[in-house]
């Protein structure tokens, strides 16, 4: 069983953004937040791939989290009973956003040999 979720988000019936990444169980969630940090909060293509994760990982049952977000959101998420985890970087984005008929591409950061090109 893949996680593999390569995926294309149109915008008026023309590709608007495509996206993917590497990252086994943490393909899904990643991929969707890139998405959501593009579409819902309005994010540039390089600072939607570049923002902070969160997954929640089945078994063993607890949420992880990159570094980078903030204090006051790690500490509602224990509030509400969750077993929060720091883990280091998760997935590995690979995407282009389509504005204006100019390709703009984003190489996650998480990955030292990761390159993108717009044109």
């Amino acid at each position: 069983l893949s996680s593999m979720s390569p995926t294309i988000v149109k915008k008026e019936g023309k590709n608007f953004l495509v996206t993917g990444s590497p990252g086994g169980s943490r393909i899904i969630t990643t991929t969707l937040q890139v998405v959501m940090n593009v579409i819902d909060h309005n994010l540039n293509i390089l600072s939607a791939v570049a923002a902070p994760r969160i997954h929640h990982q089945w078994l063993p049952d607890e949420l992880r989290i990159e570094e980078g977000l903030s204090p006051d959101t790690v500490r509602i998420l224990r509030e509400k009973g969750h077993k929060v985890k720091q883990k280091s970087a998760m997935g590995a984005s690979q995407s282009i956003l389509i504005d204006k008929g100019l390709f703009n591409g984003a190489a996650d950061p998480r990955r030292s040999t990761a390159l993108a090109v717009g044109l």
